[in-house]
């Protein structure tokens, strides 16, 4: 559930910002932005290390040479970028699931949320650090689809769930 809401945001956050997509290419600078990224340079403190490490990790995980657009954005306010960085290293590192699978679960919400920017972003993540090859990607697509069309399916029928009194103690050991 975390990575879903994690990825929902930002996906709000690439639309409402009206972001082009930036990943593999850079932007030409003079890209229209409804607002224009900030100056790494400007930044200091835990926001400047922020950047740092993102710029770090865009070059090993996404295989390119600049910060991601959608950072630099939020860099406008120093403080919301670098604690959605830090909630994005915690949600999206290897934990229970390890960092392959959580990406397939971000790719399959910005797709399901129709965010062109959130979708090239992970889409990077996937094949470039992933190393993901078009049959695996498009037999991702086709599980998405499958569950967008069962969940529409649902939704028109007004199904209710089956398991509406589970609770989470339910699922833990002991339970």
């Amino acid at each position: 559930m975390a990575v879903a809401e994690h990825t929902a945001s930002l996906c709000a956050a690439a639309e409402g910002l009206r972001l082009p997509v930036d990943i593999p290419e850079p932007l030409e600078q003079s890209s229209p932005y409804s607002v224009r990224p900030a100056d790494p340079a400007d930044l200091s403190g835990e926001a400047a290390d922020a950047m740092a490490e993102i710029a770090t990790w865009a070059g090993e995980a996404l295989a390119i040479a600049h910060v991601p657009l959608i950072w630099r954005v939020l860099a406008r306010h120093p403080r919301l970028m670098a604690s959605t960085w830090r909630k994005d290293r915690l949600v999206m590192s290897a934990g229970r699931f390890d960092a392959k699978a959580k990406a397939c679960i971000a790719f399959a919400v910005a797709t399901f949320k129709q965010s062109p920017y959130m979708i090239a972003y992970t889409t990077g993540l996937l094949r470039r650090s992933l190393v993901m090859e078009d049959q695996e990607l498009v037999e991702l697509v086709a599980s998405i689809m499958h569950y967008v069309s069962f969940n529409t399916i649902s939704h028109a029928m007004m199904l209710e769930p089956a398991f509406s009194e589970m609770r989470a103690t339910d699922f833990t050991e002991g339970g």
